[in-house]
């Protein structure tokens, strides 16, 4: 009786939500730090020139905002850059003297995945709270 009571506790502390809740950060968040000013635009200029036009990027300002899109026309001065919306906008052009950094980036996952990953952990969790159910009440 007791190994019945201990297992259906367990089924229902693997079915319940509670240590896994996503309501907000856990710890205490420190400001994020102030974004480093370039020295050389030069240096800027010249990778911002050598990207090829449409590489995702993500362009961050001196006044700590960041931008991500698509690099249209990259040019000594500034860079023009169509952002990544869902309602499409006026393409932003961005001069290099409010830029701090451009990054690239590169896509590590695809969505299919993403919802393989968690399609396989569901159906995972149900069959093995069915076996602790299974093993409980098939003595």
């Amino acid at each position: 009786m007791f190994r019945k009571t201990v297992a259906a506790f367990v089924c229902a502390a693997l079915m319940t939500t509670g240590c896994a809740s996503a309501y907000g950060p856990r710890m205490a968040q420190a400001p994020a730090p102030a974004a480093p000013k370039i020295q050389d635009r030069a240096v800027l200029a010249d990778y911002v020139q050598r990207l090829p036009a449409g590489s995702r990027v993500r362009v961050e300002r001196i006044n700590g905002s960041a931008l991500r899109g698509t690099l249209m026309k990259a040019s000594a001065d500034s860079i023009v850059v169509q952002k990544n919306t869902r309602v499409p906008e006026a393409p932003v052009e961005v001069p290099l003297s409010d830029v701090t950094r451009v990054t690239l980036e590169t896509s590590s996952s695809s969505v299919g995945k993403q919802v393989a990953i968690g399609v396989g952990a569901g159906v995972a969790a149900t069959f093995g709270v069915l076996l602790i159910l299974a093993a409980l009440w098939g003595d």
